[in-house]
């Protein structure tokens, strides 16, 4: 992750609590970044109107446009006020995801602040919200932020910072991607002055599979071994992985963390159990998102998720 210089700020026109608008201000004080409030517009009723022509359609449009600019003005004070610089932008579109990654390609960006909130299950299957269409395209580092923070009105909004890796090779995986991570984790961690966690969850067969596996001779390692002398196995093997992925870094014993269990379930645990602030993962351009882990877990830990990449 790259020095941050310039922060796009995906404004919500649902709410006037901007909790993005939060995390941009604390992360600019710290880096002296430019801030860019950007508002994806669109009402389809300025779209379809019975009694306007295609010229009244446009100028209806631009008007409503001028009014969203207005509505963005309103925030500048605040801004403004903490010495920092800041622009303005709003765009019609009636595809937030499209706008923001158009607005990406434009100009140069070093971080997207969206904020997010809870979506149903028959959302995610059926309309594919804008949050994760942004973290399977967008290619530069994903900021989501979930709620306002007890420490908010700080400048050091994030005391617990936790990397997500897993250094399991796969031909999915961008190389580099989990030292990315990493990187990206360290530098927020001396930003913030925040304490940092750093989990691999893995998981390994259960007993019945394991006896499936075994009955039939599908990999005779399995079937000359009992359960007990597998999972010690699979334990050494993750650990292994796992230390040859961290040894460059100082982290201490305390904080690094191999989890035997299901990824989503098991990160979750974790973020309360440490009172995790943000969470920090990978993403790679290759992998099918649908059923991803980042889109399973986004709506159960209770924390903002920095979604990383690495250029394949």
């Amino acid at each position: 992750m790259k020095s941050i210089k310039h922060i796009l700020v995906v404004m919500d026109p649902m709410t006037d609590q901007q909790v993005a608008l939060l995390r941009a201000v604390n992360i600019a004080k710290k880096t002296s970044a430019t801030i860019e409030l950007f508002l994806v517009a669109y009402h389809r009723q300025l779209v379809s109107h019975w009694n306007f022509d295609k010229e009244q359609t446009a100028a209806s449009q631009k008007e409503y446009l001028a009014t969203k600019i207005r509505w963005l003005e309103t925030y500048l004070i605040g801004v403004v006020e903490q010495d920092l610089t800041v622009k303005l932008d709003a765009c019609w579109h009636k595809d937030v995801a499209a706008a923001v990654l158009k607005k990406i390609e434009s100009c140069d960006t070093d971080l997207v602040v969206k904020s997010t909130h809870q979506h149903t299950s028959i959302n995610k299957v059926l309309f594919n919200p804008s949050d994760w269409r942004l973290l399977q395209h967008c290619q530069v580092p994903l900021l989501l932020a979930k709620k306002e923070l007890a420490r908010e009105s700080t400048d050091l909004p994030y005391s617990t910072i936790m990397a997500a890796v897993d250094p399991v090779k796969n031909n999915d995986k961008p190389q580099g991607l989990d030292r990315a991570v990493l990187d990206a984790t360290i530098g927020l961690v001396a930003l913030f002055e925040a304490s940092v966690h750093v989990c691999h969850c893995y998981q390994a067969l259960g007993l019945e599979l394991w006896q499936s596996m075994s009955s039939v001779g599908m990999d005779q390692s399995v079937a000359d071994s009992n359960f007990e002398d597998y999972q010690q196995g699979i334990q050494k093997h993750h650990q292994k992985l796992f230390n040859a992925l961290i040894d460059d870094y100082d982290f201490n014993e305390a904080s690094t963390h191999l989890i035997d269990g299901s990824v989503e379930y098991e990160l979750s645990k974790l973020v309360d159990k440490y009172q995790v602030d943000l969470l920090v993962m990978g993403m790679g351009d290759t992998i099918n998102f649908v059923g991803n882990t980042v889109e399973k877990i986004l709506d159960n830990v209770h924390c903002d998720i920095l979604s990383v990449r690495v250029e394949s």
